[in-house]
């Protein structure tokens, strides 16, 4: 994606500055491996480049700091190895590395694996340090031994159909696969500054990893407007909870996939808070004539004493849309909020 320049009043387009080669790139990440996360996960340590595996070299081998093993390879989309060829080679890495304990990695690693193992235990007080260091091995041990490890894709551009088999994979296994695209803009004819963004990243929540792209997609594009008093929480592979800070979980917002609808919905334990239940038909009224696009609105109270109100939303509504009616959903808080007190 172009960059946006604001100077003077006017706007002009940047366009991203070339990468010499894979290694140059592969040497920034290496240097500044903080480029390589994702928001909620660890912070993440640079053991080795060019990592001696059977059948090759990885390009970075890192850990994050509760033991997380990570191999990354960086490629550049002028580079043909860039599309079908590279996934393999990373399941080569990943299959590989998997098969080696705990010793064996230390010393591939000319023993530096133990020493940032040493460094990240440090920060703790003196007298936990010992403890840090143990539980980070033993969770790195424990870590390689089943299999867990993050395997990762960076180029500078990535081409539609490696995003789409990426994206498979990511979706139909249980593994911890990222794609990313790492640009980076000249400013100031001298400083560079990058810009990272996931194409596709794993989830930390195995439930999310059952969901249907549709719903993981809405959800997303919800936790990046929704206000901080909010948090979402998959429940299963139909179910994603909003939560509203303070809020008993017998009260809370819920996005739902019916395979051919996804509905946005308020849900009630109706004996618990029977004022709040007996709000949600005066909200129905309301909300059916301020939200757009609802094919359904429905009403009722299930076997288990939820009262639940819900909005349905077709497959050709636009994820965004959907997000944002959930939004509007969520403004209804201040009015349930009073309710219970």
């Amino acid at each position: 994606m172009p960059a946006l320049r604001i100077e003077e009043g006017s706007e002009s387009v940047q366009q991203p500055e070339q990468f010499e080669n894979e290694y140059e790139l592969q040497e920034i990440l290496a240097e500044h491996p903080g480029i390589l996360a994702d928001r909620n996960d660890n912070p993440i340590i640079t053991i080795s480049r060019e990592f001696m595996l059977e059948g090759g070299f990885a390009d970075i081998f890192l850990i994050d700091n509760n033991g997380l093993p990570i191999i990354v390879e960086v490629k550049l989309e002028r580079n043909k190895e860039s599309r079908r060829e590279v996934i393999g080679q990373l399941s080569d890495y990943l299959s590989a590395m998997a098969r080696l304990s705990f010793d064996e990695v230390n010393a591939k690693s000319n023993g530096i694996l133990e020493d940032k193992l040493q460094l990240i235990a440090s920060i703790e007080e003196e007298s936990n340090q010992e403890s840090k260091f143990n539980l980070i091995k033993s969770n790195l041990t424990s870590n390689l031994r089943a299999g867990h490890i993050r395997g990762m894709i960076v180029l500078d551009n990535a081409p539609n159909d490696l995003i789409r088999e990426f994206s498979y994979l990511n979706e139909h296994s249980d593994l911890d696969l990222r794609l990313m695209v790492v640009e980076r803009y000249l400013l100031d004819g001298t400083d560079y500054f990058y810009h990272s963004r996931f194409l596709v990243s794993g989830e930390v929540n195995p439930e999310i990893k059952k969901q249907r792209f549709r719903l993981r997609l809405i959800v997303e594009k919800f936790s990046k407007m929704m206000p901080s008093k909010f948090s979402t929480w998959s429940t299963g592979r139909e179910n994603v909870r909003v939560i509203r800070e303070g809020w008993p979980t017998a009260v809370h917002y819920e996005f739902c996939d019916w395979k051919e609808w996804i509905s946005i919905e308020i849900q009630v334990k109706y004996k618990e808070y029977p004022k709040v239940a007996e709000f949600l038909p005066q909200l129905r009224d309301y909300l059916s004539t301020v939200i757009q696009n609802i094919q359904r609105v429905e009403l009722y109270t299930d076997s288990f004493g939820w009262m639940r109100l819900q909005f349905f939303f077709g497959e050709e509504i636009d994820p965004y849309w959907i997000a944002q009616s959930m939004l509007r959903l969520c403004n209804t808080e201040k009015d349930i909020s009073t309710l219970m007190k």
